[in-house]
């Protein structure tokens, strides 16, 4: 979970938990969220579609759909 989180940190150029809402964090855009979509398919085999992507809450709900404890 801690690379995880290190990745998602990376992308969203914040401190991040699995509580935060990333969709909420400072500065947050479109291409930080294909960011993570491009991260969750080549680091963790995980490809979402945007309809999925669009109901994740949470970094933790991102890790759970990725199989990430």
């Amino acid at each position: 979970m801690n690379e995880f989180l290190d990745r998602m940190s990376a992308i969203l150029e914040a401190s991040v938990g699995a509580e935060t809402r990333f969709r909420e964090v400072e500065g947050w855009s479109s291409l930080m969220g294909f960011g993570i979509l491009v991260t969750l398919e080549n680091d963790y085999g995980r490809r979402m579609m945007i309809d999925e992507f669009q109901k994740m809450q949470t970094i933790g709900d991102l890790a759970a759909a990725c199989g990430v404890a």
